[in-house]
């Protein structure tokens, strides 16, 4: 009996090839949860306050990202470990060259996970394919890691884990193979059957018809807890692959959510004013402009006795944009920040026309600079300016202006060639360059090129040499960007005691630089005839435990030209966002215009008008109306939050709104669609 007994439980026995992968799959389930703890250490700070059921609760969620990843690894070595005559429970060269890339891919998913949770830390969300846009500038990105990470602790800790795991995963091979068994063929094909569902299955995440996605993780209100849950090599992955699609058009069939002529009727609708008129209603935004027809009467800033006058005299004035890295609005004086890192941005406003409630529609410089130049939307797939067959459903304002016998510039401190900036823009009618190459190399402070006071006075320098034509005229800020590098100590201001004191260090110095330009510019003869337009490129991550935290889009926004307007103080209190400055410039300038804006001239709106805007950070859309702050995450659970009551957004109202939930998500849903859509088109502008 005894004998029987041993029989059935020897042939029951798994092969030494399934006990070996069987016990590394559960060491690297341990590895990658104590990679996730490490993540919450990284960030305690943020999770402090989340019940300590919920953070379990991550834990355990996110043993099932880390299994689906674990899967994948497994699926294809396992396969080939048990390929009869050469599998590695028979030879040692197999099973050497096996364990040699299970450990290599380990090692990659340790590096990956480590450059995760630094990654959170700078954009609040887990690893995609935005982290390596610029692996076509390994120098640039090396120096981003080197100056503002703890690069070389990562490495030491990498490689800690790696030769722990390896030693480990060594040491059990040794353990296992060594013992030799008589291993009968039914046996093994049962097993390799069995284990190859299993692994199948852990790759899919769930029983169920469709695989796991990342809105599993999304199982309570506190965003940090749900990111927690997540595993950065799986979102990377993912994100690779919608990327993969966009490539080939055919990401656009994920955010189709009504059919087309639908989104672009409901997009209308959202941004044509009565002073405008469509020149395709069925096919596009394409309108003319009046800005001094009767139907502009009254203002988004306090009705019609504020109303802003422009001379007829001249409408053919310059235009100054600044776009300034990384304004955040929490720092800046005037729009309430504390502390105040902006004096001169402050006094400025005391004369210029203030905009109280404006965002920034992305993340990053290359969502700001189609937004702000050429009013176009951010969107979850690549920036417009990195595509190079992509339809522009736009027209920028260099291009409107050129008409009008403008002539165009552009003054940046670093690398015009960085996200195909100069590209992008010579290719949107933008026509003279001042770049990094430009400047003296001993005037560069770091890889990211010359710091503001310098490019700032290149600026004037240049704007002021320019002929009696009209003139654009951009200039793009990079001081207040990590590593916050300062030309001078003496410009530092704020201890190291003090939260982000780097940052704000660079921010006050960055406004000292826009001030010192204007005090020089104000003695230029152009500067009587030009529009000022001082606007943030993003924000900026603070600590949050939002997934999406509104205050990170709040940026700076300022139109100042004293000669013009009059110096008396203006607010704009209705909610606006970059795309709304190219047609709040046509505005300004006065005369008919066609254009392709996605946004509105926010000094014509009617005083009952309290705006909108709408940003993108990857699958998450955020919606901003009213006093609503609406987050609608693609594939997961939406949130809506009253800001005006509750800015930590920390109740969520989805189920007492439910008609509110349904408006919002049908106006930005049909935005997210119609601008990926008009971009994946074959039509070429004009249309």
């Amino acid at each position: 009996m005894r004998r029987r007994i041993k029989s059935i439980t020897d042939s029951l026995k798994p092969p030494s090839t399934v006990l070996f992968f069987g016990v590394i799959f559960l060491l690297g389930l341990i590895f990658l949860e104590l990679l996730r703890l490490g993540f919450l250490y990284r960030h305690r700070s943020i999770a402090s306050g989340i019940p300590i059921l919920t953070i379990i609760q991550s834990f355990l969620i996110g043993a099932r990202f880390d299994i689906v990843v674990l899967s994948y690894i497994f699926i294809p070595l396992f396969i080939l470990s048990y390929i009869p005559f050469i599998g590695i429970h028979r030879l040692k060269v197999s099973r050497a060259i096996i364990e040699t890339m299970l450990f290599l891919c380990f090692a990659l998913v340790f590096i990956l996970s480590l450059i995760d949770i630094e990654h959170f830390g700078e954009f609040g969300t887990r690893l995609s394919f935005w982290a390596f846009e610029y692996l076509d500038q390994p120098a640039m990105v090396w120096y981003g890691m080197r100056s503002g990470h703890p690069v070389i602790l990562y490495l030491l800790l990498w490689a800690l884990l790696t030769f722990i795991f390896v030693w480990t995963g060594i040491r059990i091979s040794k353990r296992i193979f060594g013992r030799k068994q008589k291993e009968k063929i039914p046996n093994r094909i049962l097993y390799f059957v069995l284990i190859v569902a299993l692994l199948f299955l852990g790759a899919r995440g769930r029983w169920e018809l469709a695989p796991i996605d990342w809105g599993l993780a999304y199982f309570s209100p506190y965003g940090f807890a749900n990111q927690l849950a997540l595993n950065g090599v799986y979102t990377l992955t993912k994100s690779f692959f919608d990327k993969q699609q966009d490539i080939h058009g055919e990401l656009a069939k994920q955010f189709h959510f009504f059919p087309t002529t639908e989104a672009l009727s409901n997009v209308q609708k959202i941004l044509v004013t009565p002073q405008e008129r469509l020149t395709d209603s069925l096919n596009s935004l394409s309108r003319w402009y009046y800005p001094n027809s009767e139907a502009s009467e009254g203002s988004a800033f306090g009705g019609n006795e504020n109303k802003l006058v422009v001379s007829e005299a001249n409408l053919n004035y310059n235009v100054v944009i600044i776009l300034l890295e990384s304004w955040l609005a929490r720092f800046v004086g005037t729009l309430g920040g504390k502390p105040d890192v902006t004096p001169n941005f402050d006094s400025l406003a005391e004369k210029g026309i203030l905009f109280e409630n404006f965002f920034a529609t992305g993340t990053r410089t290359n969502r700001g600079i189609p937004s702000v130049l050429c009013s176009y939307p951010s969107s979850p797939v690549r920036s417009i300016m990195q595509k190079l067959s992509a339809n522009r459903p736009f027209t920028s304002l260099a291009d409107i202006l050129k008409k009008r016998g403008y002539q165009s510039m552009v003054v940046y401190g670093g690398d015009l060639q960085f996200d195909n900036m100069e590209g992008f823009l010579r290719s949107e009618g933008f026509e003279a360059f001042i770049g990094q190459k430009d400047f003296p190399s001993k005037e560069d402070l770091g890889k990211w090129g010359v710091p503001d006071h310098i490019v700032f006075k290149r600026a004037n320098q240049e704007f002021s040499k320019l002929d009696d034509r009209p003139f654009l005229g951009v200039i793009i800020t990079l001081s207040n960007h990590e590593p916050y590098l300062l030309p001078s100590q003496d410009v530092e201001i704020f201890p190291e005691s003090v939260p982000y004191s780097d940052y704000l260090n660079a921010f006050h110095y960055s406004d000292w630089a826009l001030g010192e330009f204007f005090h020089e510019a104000e003695k230029e003869p152009y500067f009587k005839n030009t529009i000022f337009v001082l606007v943030g490129d993003h924000g900026k991550l603070l600590e949050s435990q939002s997934d999406m935290p509104l205050d990170r889009y709040r940026i700076a926004c300022l139109i100042y030209a004293p000669v013009i307007f009059g110096s008396s103080p203006k607010r704009v209190t209705a909610i606006g966002s970059q795309t709304d400055l190219l047609p709040t410039i046509l505005g300004l300038l006065g005369k008919p215009t066609l254009h392709h804006s996605w946004g509105r001239d926010l000094l014509s709106l009617p005083p009952e008008d309290g705006g909108f805007a709408m940003m993108v950070d990857g699958k998450h859309v955020g919606w901003v109306e009213d006093s609503y702050f609406f987050i609608d995450r693609i594939g997961a659970t939406p949130s809506l939050f009253d800001v005006s009551q509750d800015p930590q957004q920390k109740n969520d109202l989805c189920s007492r709104f439910p008609e509110l939930v349904k408006k919002f998500q049908t106006k930005e849903r049909s935005f997210l669609q119609l601008a990926i859509e008009m971009t994946a088109r074959k039509k070429e502008r004009g249309e």
